[in-house]
């Protein structure tokens, strides 16, 4: 199964929604296509100007592919793209007024949630 933050960068790539991006997660898709193009790999490097042609869903697939491989064979590189293209994945998963729960930092008490019923207590 592809990793879904794949899925939406493959998404972003292909420009299925970037003309929906705000401008800092079109900043940040800017990013992750420099960090692919900027990478020596021939087959991740097809994969995105077969996505990008628009040529449609399955190429889209096989980028989302292609990136969950790359990132799994190359920890490092993973780790960049996921920090490049972070800011993608949480914008199109917010969409259809969804919620997405995002921490950096240390907290102490922290609930995070798209709909809480019923009273939190903190002691």
């Amino acid at each position: 199964m592809i990793d879904p933050f794949f899925d939406s960068l493959a998404t972003a790539l292909g420009g299925q929604i970037a003309v929906a991006l705000g401008s800092a997660a079109q900043g940040a898709l800017d990013k992750v296509r420099g960090l692919l193009r900027r990478r020596d790999d021939p087959t991740t490097l097809a994969a995105l100007e077969a996505a990008e042609s628009g040529a449609g869903r399955p190429q889209i697939e096989a980028l989302a592919e292609r990136l969950d491989q790359v990132a799994q064979d190359d920890p490092e590189f993973g780790a960049e793209l996921r920090e490049a293209g972070a800011e993608v994945h949480h914008e199109l998963s917010a969409t259809q007024n969804r919620v997405v729960n995002q921490n950096s930092g240390t907290v102490r008490t922290l609930i995070q949630g798209e709909q809480i019923n019923g009273d939190i207590t903190f002691n």
